[in-house]
C-alpha cells in the first residue's frame, strides 16, 4: 500500500509527482513546516534528473545540507528519482543567507511552497 494518493497517467509530469510526494510526506510528518523545490538550473528537463524537495522539520536535527537520495518507485506512482533535504528551522536563515549551500548548484525559491 503506498501513501501517496492514487494518480492517473497524465498526472505524471515532475511538477505534478514533487506535490503529490510533499503532500505525502506532510501526511506522514505532519510537523513539517515547509516544503520547497528544489530545482538544477538547465537539467529538470531530463528525465534521470531526480526531483528535490527540500523540506523544513523542526523533527530534524540541525546538521546541515544532507541530502537523502531515493530511486524512482513506479508501482507507486513515482516514475522520477528523488531527493530529500531536510533542515531544522534553526537553519533556515543560515541558508536563506548563504552560509548553508545547497550542493551542485541546486536552487529554490522560497517564495513557492509545495
Amino acid at each position: 500500500m503506498s501513501i501517496l494518493p492514487e494518480y492517473s497517467p497524465n498526472e505524471l509530469g515532475k511538477d505534478a509527482v514533487a506535490q503529490r510526494l510533499a503532500d505525502a510526506h506532510r501526511a506522514v510528518e505532519p510537523a513539517i513546516s515547509a516544503i520547497y523545490r528544489i530545482e538544477a538550473p538547465g537539467k529538470e528537463a531530463d528525465p534521470t534528473e531526480p526531483i528535490k524537495l527540500l523540506e523544513v522539520n523542526p523533527n530534524t536535527t540541525a546538521s546541515g545540507i544532507m541530502p537523502v537520495w531515493l530511486s524512482s518507485h513506479a508501482a507507486s506512482g513515482v516514475p522520477f528519482p528523488s531527493v530529500i533535504v531536510e533542515i531544522h528551522p534553526s537553519e533556515w536563515p543560515e541558508l536563506q543567507d548563504g552560509t548553508l549551500k545547497l550542493p551542485d548548484g541546486w536552487q529554490f525559491d522560497a517564495g513557492q511552497q509545495l
